[in-house]
């Protein structure tokens, strides 16, 4: 006993048990991993546990874990697939994508525009019913492939420009 206190040196080649909670009363507690202590965790009072450096934790297996590669970014990293399920997932700051972008259901912009599109390939516009304005700068270029151009009202057609031979029709 050291100040009432008990200190406890256990030096084992071997597993130490213990049977039931193992308690660390300290609100900066540290747990050494590795015969160096090159991997801790660090009890930080009232807040978290602190796993140092630029070490990882891991799951499975060495191509899937968590870590901080740099101060104030946060990497989870797996070698195939990283899978979010929830009814809602609510990111809160700009997303950048540079892979592909597979939407499966419906894309919902609400009345957010969509800027610095350089191309955008569809095959129907539909509106909410409301009407729908082309504003351009510059020229509108309207280049369809199959010879018209055909404009529509309420589903019948009232213009129809056709290509014969660099005329219009």
């Amino acid at each position: 006993r050291i100040d009432g206190e008990a200190t406890i040196d256990l030096n084992a080649s071997t597993a130490v048990t213990v049977s039931n909670d193992l308690k660390l009363d300290s609100d900066s507690a540290v747990l050494g991993f590795g015969s160096d202590n090159d991997v801790t965790l660090t009890h930080v009072a009232d807040t978290a546990l602190l796993l140092n450096s630029t070490r990882q934790l891991q799951f499975g297996d060495s191509g899937t874990y968590i870590h901080q590669s740099a101060d104030g970014v946060l990497d989870l990293v797996s070698d195939t697939e990283i899978e979010i399920n929830a009814t809602t997932i609510d990111i809160n700051g700009n997303v950048d994508v540079s892979g592909t972008l597979t939407v499966a259901g419906a894309l919902d912009f609400g009345d957010a525009n969509i800027t610095n599109v350089g191309s955008l390939a569809l095959d129907t516009i539909t509106n909410d019913g409301t009407d729908i304005t082309l504003d351009s700068s510059g020229d509108i270029i309207l280049d369809a492939g199959g010879a018209n151009v055909t404009f529509k009202d309420d589903g019948t057609s009232i213009l129809d420009i056709a290509n014969n031979s660099s005329d219009v029709e």
